[in-house]
């Protein structure tokens, strides 16, 4: 993780020399998203809400008359938080009932992108970007059987935390008009999630880390300037 931020952070810096970007076409944006998990995250997590902030950099040259522009995104920050669901390990055990509680994602993204143009003041923006992201999740619980009592339905929960890192791409599209966009985006990846074997009384054979896809639906509202 420390070797993928360091050549995130040298390559920005030595940007403005490799790169004679339009400065006057350059759009700086912030989106507004809705995200909606895909696959065995949607298993566990609800729908969320996210926020991001970057720029675009088009390069000096264009193709078809200007028609066709490429360029480079590069979103400076993204983040993006969603709850868990309540879900049964062993549905025959009504203690084992367990809560996810919150996910929360921190991350930069950057990539190659193409505008063009459709009409005047309408364009579409497509690009592929390098997501790393940390990922946060909170207030894991879980129903200790060693503590439940079934016939005073005693029981005592245990909460925990987990930080990990997913290497993940995203892949959207944008229909912008004069200030404002809107547009899909689709991220790819997975994670691991640290999680300390006590906190999930499923059975003895649970490792200490989980894996959970991180596919992702997004759908992006937004204004540049």
């Amino acid at each position: 993780m420390k070797k993928v931020v360091l050549l995130i952070i040298a390559f920005i810096s030595v940007l403005p020399s490799t790169i004679k970007a339009q400065e006057e076409l350059g759009q700086n944006y912030v989106k507004l998203q809705f995200i909606q998990p895909l696959g065995e995250y949607k298993d566990f997590y609800s729908s969320g809400f996210g926020a991001e902030f970057g720029r675009m950099f088009p390069f000096n040259f264009d193709i078809a008359d200007g028609l066709i522009i490429p360029g480079l995104d590069i979103t400076f920050i993204n983040t993006t938080f969603n709850t868990g669901k309540e879900y049964n390990y062993n549905p025959k055990d009504e203690y084992l009932t367990t809560k996810s509680g919150l996910l929360w994602d921190l991350s930069v993204k950057l990539g190659p992108m193409v505008t063009i143009g459709i009409t005047d003041g309408l364009v579409a923006d497509f690009a592929v970007q390098y997501d790393p992201t940390v990922v946060f999740s909170l207030g894991r619980k879980g129903l200790d059987p060693d503590k439940f009592r079934q016939e005073e339905r005693v029981y005592k929960e245990k909460s925990a935390s987990s930080v990990s890192f997913a290497h993940r791409v995203s892949i959207k599209g944008d229909i912008r008009y004069t200030h404002f966009l809107f547009g899909l985006e689709f991220v790819l990846g997975g994670t691991s999630l640290n999680y300390n074997h006590e906190i999930i009384p499923e059975n003895d054979d649970l490792t200490d880390e989980v894996s959970l896809g991180l596919g992702t639906l997004l759908l992006n509202f937004g204004f540049t300037f």
